[in-house]
């Protein structure tokens, strides 16, 4: 008797996928509105008409829901795994601009999901994904910088592109995504014309 692998239906692992994307989106329907205080299992299955049991299928709690959801949001916005990197400083203040509109539209995800402890973990790994890169173009664009001024001003340049900043001047100022992005994009011209 021949021995079969295990039969793995394609149908099933997409409506497994499909069912997963409607209850992400049913989380970031209810951050659209109220604070993550709000989000519960029964309240994302309300939301995605479907049952708490199903919810549990896919998440074990709801911190394996939000890890989910923050996970999901990150990639969708940055790209992913396959996410293309800006080779330019000019290229990198466009991108930041389109991540400040984004931003804005869907504040409340990012003020609640992006500055949680979990939002914090999961973008640590783009953190160093982005300073290193800012170091190649700095290498490239200015290289008469040495290793340690590289350094300080990738690492200023991150800190005033970060979500944490457009948080603190959107909460604080009432800045919206053109304001924070030009008071960034004027910081980052400052500190580079000091470079010549």
């Amino acid at each position: 008797m021949r021995l079969r692998a295990p039969y793995k239906s394609p149908l099933r692992a997409r409506l497994k996928e499909q069912t997963s994307i409607i209850i992400l989106e049913a989380v970031a329907t209810i951050l659209r509105e109220v604070d993550l205080t709000a989000v519960s299992i029964a309240e994302v299955a309300r939301v995605a008409q479907m049952s708490e049991q199903t919810i549990y299928r896919h998440y074990s709690s709801r911190d394996a829901l939000l890890r989910a959801f923050t996970q999901y949001y990150l990639d969708k916005e940055t790209g992913g795994p396959e996410r293309a990197l800006p080779e330019t400083i000019a290229e990198l203040l466009d991108w930041v601009a389109s991540r400040y509109r984004a931003w804005e539209t869907d504040y409340r995800i990012v003020s609640e999901i992006y500055l949680a402890p979990v939002g914090r973990e999961l973008r640590e790994p783009l953190h160093a994904i982005g300073y290193k890169n800012i170091m190649r173009m700095l290498e490239r664009e200015r290289p008469n910088l040495d290793a340690d001024a590289r350094s300080d001003i990738a690492a200023a340049m991150l800190t005033l592109m970060s979500t944490e900043n457009f948080v603190f001047l959107h909460r604080t100022l009432g800045f919206g995504a053109k304001q924070v992005h030009t008071s960034v994009k004027t910081a980052i011209d400052a500190i580079l014309a000091g470079t010549n």
